[in-house]
């Protein structure tokens, strides 16, 4: 392996292992010629390739970035499904419930004690966060994004980035309902969603993937059917 390539395969095992995620910028030139101990040449070549493959962007400027693998399969519309239907909010929910699930497993296997104590602060900030309804729905996606991103798990955490920005109405449509410009949310939903959020953090905190996952799934099948009562 020459020094290009093994360049190319320590950036693209980086990226596999979600050190680097999906929108990420890369370290610097000068930080990754330090690195491989490589010229820039060496180091121009092995970005060239990797941006052949598809992995990463350079931007002229700015520098080079991580790409979300399936963002070109989101980019297109969904033909014969309306982006605020209930077929539509039912069919994220299906996915989530597999794609949540592993994702909180994972994480409970793979997190670093960084990323659990993150997730950590972040479940208490969400407990106690006073906002309006939007903000404690915009809470709630980065609690989930950021056990995502513990799993680290490429599919995971490409697909739920993709999901969670492209269907944020539609998942969060199917426990709030439009008031104005805000979102109202029945105390009894609140304070179940609240309940089960405490489970996945409680099992997650502990490592137990089992649980976890059990309580990702459970708030998933939760929230479908609160949505198939309104349908």
């Amino acid at each position: 392996m020459n020094k290009v390539e093994m360049i190319s395969h320590a950036i693209e095992e980086d990226i596999r292992q979600c050190r680097w995620l999906p929108g990420n910028k890369l370290p610097g030139q000068l930080n990754l010629m330090a690195r491989f101990g490589a010229s820039r040449t060496c180091l121009r070549e092995a970005i060239t390739g990797l941006e052949a493959k598809g992995l990463i962007t350079s931007r002229h400027g700015s520098g080079c970035y991580v790409n979300n693998l399936f963002e070109a399969q989101f980019a297109g519309p969904m033909l014969g499904v309306e982006r605020d239907s209930v077929a539509l909010q039912l069919s994220v929910m299906e996915m989530r419930l597999v794609l949540d699930g592993e994702a909180v497993q994972n994480a409970c296997e793979r997190a670093t004690d960084d990323q659990l104590a993150a997730i950590d602060y972040e479940y208490k900030l969400m407990a106690q966060r006073r906002g309006n309804a939007l903000q404690r729905a915009k809470a709630d996606l980065k609690f989930h994004m950021l056990i995502a991103e513990s799993s680290h798990s490429l599919i995971v955490v490409s697909m739920s980035q993709l999901f969670y920005a492209q269907f944020f109405n539609a998942i969060y449509g199917s426990l709030y309902s439009v008031a104005g410009r805000d979102l109202t949310l029945s105390g009894e939903v609140s304070l179940a969603i609240n309940a089960q959020h405490h489970a996945i953090y409680e099992a997650l905190m502990v490592r137990d993937g089992e649980a976890a996952k059990a309580a990702a799934q459970a708030h998933i099948r939760y929230s479908m059917s609160v949505l198939e009562g309104r349908a």
